[in-house]
């Protein structure tokens, strides 16, 4: 428990020995010191004080707090996406810092940095993911508030590169080159918006009348839910159903279980 010298008072906190000064001896009695003491020691001796913070830096927390929390819900293509970004970009700014001393000006200033050399997208998300950080700091207890809540993409972040969308006339040139199977495949991306990865996971007993239901993706020979990790009905186009037509014909297997475009050897893990 407590053992003091009068006006000096030490005891055991958390392993480390702690001490506290009451008051001048001359000017306090020795019932009052007591007093004191045991309104300091009480929270200790009944477990309710505070339990001391844990100082980490930064990439201690990211690294082993962060992503382990995030794994638990990211897919296999966020992580290797995410992973590298925030490592690069802004572990390899603020690792070796002390999580409570960085500054919303500090990070603001990095971005300021980034934006030189990074889309206005590419910013953004450093930015959602710095705040994503905080807030589990801040959760957690290690922090008292989440410095990162107020950060802004810059105005003058490079240029991301130029789209345009195809003409029709460029799109009707590009399938009439293509043979059933990858004219198919073009058709579902191009006219009903499937992602390679869902185009590759469909299976005949997803096919509706007039509809695909959105199931599952296929990402480095594994399968997944979709990115969205929602199932949703992908309508067909006229042209599309013409050409499923055909290609339920001439198709290896049409159960239910079978895939409608099957690799020539088996590499998607059920």
């Amino acid at each position: 428990m407590a053992a003091y010298a009068y006006g000096l008072p030490k005891w055991w906190e958390n392993g480390a020995r702690r001490s506290r000064v009451l008051g001048r001896c001359a000017q306090m009695s020795r019932s009052r010191a007591e007093t004191l003491l045991a309104a300091t020691l009480r929270p200790i001796n009944e477990g309710t004080a505070p339990a001391a913070r844990p100082v980490l830096t930064f990439g201690e927390f990211v690294e082993g707090v962060y992503f382990p929390h995030c794994r638990r819900t990211w897919k296999q293509s966020t992580e290797m996406t995410t992973v590298p970004t925030i490592m690069k970009h802004i572990v390899g700014a603020f690792g070796d810092r002390i999580l409570g001393t960085i500054s919303r000006n500090d990070m603001q200033d990095v971005l300021e940095t980034k934006a030189g050399d990074l889309s206005g997208s590419m910013v953004a998300h450093l930015r959602w993911h710095l705040n994503a950080i905080f807030k589990l700091a801040v959760s957690d207890g290690l922090i008292d508030h989440n410095p990162a809540q107020e950060l802004r993409v810059p105005k003058d972040c490079r240029p991301g590169r130029a789209r345009r969308p195809l003409t029709a006339e460029e799109v009707n040139q590009y399938l009439g080159v293509l043979d059933l199977r990858e004219r198919l495949m073009a058709r579902l991306a191009i006219f009903e918006g499937l992602r390679p990865g869902e185009i590759l996971a469909l299976r005949w007993g997803g096919l509706e009348s007039d509809a695909f239901l959105i199931r599952q993706r296929v990402y480095e020979g594994n399968l997944d839910t979709p990115k969205s990790g929602k199932t949703r009905d992908a309508a067909l186009s006229h042209g599309t159903l013409a050409d499923l037509g055909i290609w339920r014909k001439v198709a290896r297997s049409t159960a239910a279980d079978a895939f409608v475009f099957p690799f020539r050897e088996s590499r998607v893990a059920a």
